[in-house]
């Protein structure tokens, strides 16, 4: 996963000096050309004395504007004192999760420090990121990374999966600086050649030990996280099996074959696509993407349903659908054979959207809308 992938949104740059200004620009500048998903914003006070030119924005006081920022902004650079930074940021911070990344420059561009969101929210990629463009020195404090120790979490943003519950990474991330391991289980298969894999840090355990695995990998986190319970206290005995596991990842493997009639609503689309993944235990966040049959390729309901799941919508030709329909023995529909022409659209859109798919929902019906799920059993 690239660096870039996965941040959406702004990135702002804010100044308080001429100085600033000028590496300000340095940094936006080293940025441009690349396709990154966001939009790049530079933030200049009023206060400094030389005049910001058409590409800036101007602020009165850092307080005015540090909200919307927070609210709309992946990426938050400063080029100021740290001191001025968490003073702004401290009641703005909520989660690891909803956190932006937050890097910290002096005016010269000597260090770049990394200030909150080190691993889900990339700041110390980011960091390593900034300082090679600036020639700078990256000033990386997390105990993991210092350690040479890839955080799960890390592992989470490289990598497009979420963290539930995100409390846990406490206790994970503790337990491997002390034993520098963490055992997994995986209900997906990681190829060989996969990260997680190669990491020796990482000991991959079958069904039989489950049960004594930190990290669970599944996107069935439903019914998974009742064990990942809220993390104890920090002090709590680390030794202890009786909550594990602490952390589940939750990978985007659950493929998702939609059918409708013509003119469906986003709600309606959505609202049957979330019944599914109730019933098996998942939610919106292991969903890698919505597939339909090439009719529907300007349906807006579905189109509007996958960018609000944050996901890709492709459709696939009559002949695959088809084709693969008879390959599987996949459910038959006089009906839908009549109307356009193949035996049924979801399963067969659900498996196609896979590498290496099974169908573990079959054909469900709500509203005028058919939804079946396949998962992605192998993972490279």
């Amino acid at each position: 996963m690239k660096l870039e992938e996965g941040l959406r949104g702004r990135m702002a740059v804010i100044v308080l000096t001429d100085q600033g200004l000028v590496l300000g620009r340095k940094i936006i500048n080293s940025f441009r050309g690349r396709e990154m998903g966001l939009t790049m914003e530079l933030w200049v006070s009023e206060s400094a004395n030389s005049k910001a030119t058409g590409e800036c924005h101007t602020f009165k006081r850092l307080a005015e504007i540090m909200p919307q920022l927070w609210k709309k902004s992946a990426l938050l650079i400063f080029v100021m004192a740290a001191g001025i930074v968490v003073r702004q940021v401290a009641p703005l911070i909520q989660s690891k999760d909803r956190d932006p990344a937050v890097l910290v420059l002096d005016q010269k561009g000597r260090f770049v420090i990394p200030l909150l969101s080190g691993h889900l929210g990339g700041a110390n990629a980011w960091a390593k990121e900034v300082a090679d463009q600036l020639k700078a020195q990256p000033v990386i404090t997390t105990a993991t990374d210092v350690e040479g120790l890839t955080a799960p979490d890390e592992y989470a943003r490289r990598l497009g999966w979420i963290v539930k519950p995100t409390s846990g990474l406490k206790r994970a991330n503790r337990y491997l600086l002390a034993n520098r391991c963490l055992k997994v289980y995986s209900e997906v298969t990681l190829s060989p050649d996969h990260p997680l894999r190669k990491d020796e840090h990482y000991i991959f355990v079958g069904e039989e030990e489950k049960e004594q695995a930190q990290i669970w990998v599944t996107p069935f986190y439903k019914t998974s996280e009742k064990s990942a319970r809220e993390s104890p206290s920090i002090e709590s005995n680390l030794d202890s099996p009786s909550d594990l596991p602490w952390i589940i990842l939750v990978p985007r493997v659950l493929s998702i074959g939609v059918g409708s009639r013509r003119g469906i609503s986003k709600e309606k689309v959505l609202e049957a696509v979330d019944a599914s993944l109730s019933s098996i235990g998942a939610s919106r966040q292991s969903v890698s993407g919505i597939f339909s049959i090439d009719l529907k390729q300007h349906e807006s309901g579905m189109i509007e349903a996958a960018h609000e799941l944050g996901v890709p919508f492709q459709t696939f030709s009559a002949a695959e659908i088809q084709t693969l329909a008879d390959e599987r023995e996949l459910s038959r529909s006089e009906f839908v054979k009549e109307k356009i022409g193949v035996d049924g659209v979801c399963e067969a859109a659900s498996l196609l959207g896979t590498k290496h798919g099974e169908l573990i929902l079959p054909k469900q019906k709500q509203s005028g809308v058919t939804v079946a799920i396949s998962m992605e059993r192998f993972l490279s």
